[in-house]
């Protein structure tokens, strides 16, 4: 036995010179690039949290670094979660539990609308597999949580990335604001520029940002009811978190995406109606009255002038994002241009319906169909002037069904409608105050999501990473025994 050992360390010690061997006459880039991906092999197969925790902190940064053969940091952590899930067979495999099953039957309705379309079948199969990275980062984490003896820890690595990814786009968005760095459409005046972080656009940047700050809302206000004042590392950890919010909501308000604003509203409510309801009608009237009065402040706000005018008038705006109508024959001018070209794609949206409306054009066509050529005798599928698409129909719910006809936009309800359920339930049995703090933040994700997809599609750039973990959080925490009463001492 003593040999085998002494064999073992010498062929680990001759493997790590071969490895660093190759790695000094490799090119710096490639070298680096070989010793990450090393570094992510060798988490991958240690404990299956980590890939899922490397998948979360890549999205920011994907279009940022572009590994040998053109494949994404992203793409690479895709690998690596497939292979931690080969490579811990052993272990029980994971439920797929209700959104699982509602997510798998929404991709096959993707991959039916693809293989049925009259234009792009490769556009369809790769919408279909995006669709399908989503699941794959589900299954990972709910494997990963499913274990009791490990769920704890695995749980506050993951909430951790989940918090600390968006963070950092976050504050760089903050001072993209600041500085004014940016592309000239990107200015708002005053030598500010809309923030967009390392994700590109202000809409999906703000879309990713909706989808992590109340996570940081609901943890803080989870750990606050423990009242553990006294604590040194109770401020540790609120400084944390206040932190990571502070840089998240700054970063969603520099933004100036409206959607997101309004996303967040949403996601806000929910949260406070899902806090509320352990402590009854008492609080719940507080936090409408503080709701009404923040409402009526902000409103006085608007009109004293203290407020700069570039954020005041893009508020007053959004009313006019709120109100249909029929693009043709409307007097485009500079101050109603955004809108009324939002809605000429609401409207190319409902054309496609009209035309194929059980399968729609097929998922990724939007902007095939969009730009397609008309011939005698066709009506155009543009609204004129436009006739470059914008990706998307400014709408996901529009969007899915123009794409993937009424019985994608069905599964695709019923999927959303299965990931409420969860988080409903996983407020229920929070037992403790970290899991009563994601159940908390996730809810409201899960609100904010719903309410910023009427006006986007945040459905894009690998942002399914986080959202696949945090209904993956909330439904291992469903899965658990039905909660206690939070214990005021116990962190």
């Amino acid at each position: 036995m003593m040999a085998q050992r002494d064999w073992s360390r010498w062929l680990w010690l001759a493997g790590a010179i071969a490895i660093g061997a190759g790695l000094a006459v490799l090119p710096p880039f490639l070298a680096v690039s070989w010793l990450l991906g090393l570094v992510g092999l060798g988490l991958a197969v240690s404990d299956p949290i980590w890939p899922v925790a490397l998948a979360v902190l890549s999205v920011p940064f994907q279009q940022l670094v572009m590994l040998p053969g053109g494949v994404s940091v992203t793409q690479f952590c895709f690998g690596l979660v497939a292979l931690s899930l080969l490579w811990h067979t052993r272990q029980r495999w994971p439920m797929l539990g209700i959104p699982g099953i509602t997510l798998a039957i929404f991709i096959w309705t993707l991959a039916l609308a693809a293989a049925l379309t009259p234009l792009s079948r490769s556009e369809g199969l790769k919408e279909t597999l995006r669709w399908g990275t989503v699941l794959l980062i589900y299954l990972a984490a709910g494997w990963a949580l499913q274990d009791p003896a490990h769920a704890q820890w695995r749980r506050a690595v993951l909430a951790s990335c989940l918090l600390a990814a968006p963070a950092i786009t976050g504050l760089i968005g903050i001072g993209q604001y600041l500085t004014g760095i940016g592309p000239e459409s990107f200015a708002i005046g005053g030598g500010r520029m809309r923030a967009y972080g390392t994700i590109g656009q202000p809409n999906s940047f703000a879309g990713y940002l909706n989808q992590a700050w109340p996570l940081a809302a609901g943890m803080g206000l989870a750990l606050i009811e423990t009242r553990r004042w006294h604590k040194y590392h109770w401020w540790l950890i609120l400084g944390a978190i206040a932190l990571a919010g502070a840089c998240l909501l700054g970063g969603l308000l520099a933004s100036f995406s409206r959607g997101g604003w309004i996303g967040a509203l949403v996601g806000a409510l929910t949260l406070g109606i899902a806090f509320a309801r352990r402590y009854g009608r008492r609080i719940g009237g507080r936090i409408g009255a503080a709701a009404l009065i923040a409402g009526l402040g902000g409103l006085l706000l608007l009109n004293s002038g203290f407020i700069p005018a570039a954020f005041s008038s893009r508020v007053t705006s959004i009313l006019a994002n709120l109100r249909p109508f029929d693009t043709r024959g409307v007097e485009i001018t500079p101050a109603n241009f955004a809108v009324v070209e939002r809605m000429a794609h609401l409207q190319a949206a409902w054309h496609m319906i009209q035309e194929r409306p059980l399968f729609g054009v097929g998922p990724g066509n939007f902007s095939i169909a969009y730009e397609r050529l008309v011939y005698s005798g066709q009506t155009p599928t543009w609204i004129k002037p436009w006739y470059d698409s914008r990706g998307h129909a400014h709408n996901y719910y529009l969007h899915v069904a123009a794409e993937s006809g009424l019985i994608g936009a069905l599964a695709y309800l019923l999927w959303l409608g299965s990931v409420w359920y969860i988080a409903i339930g996983a407020i229920r049995r929070a037992h403790d105050w970290p899991t009563r703090g994601i159940a908390l933040g996730g809810i409201g994700v899960i609100g904010a999501l719903s309410g910023h997809n009427l006006f986007e599609n945040l459905h894009v750039l690998n942002m399914g990473v986080q959202l696949g973990a945090v209904i993956a959080l909330l439904a291992t925490i469903t899965a658990e025994p039905a909660s206690q009463p939070l214990d005021n001492e116990d962190v």
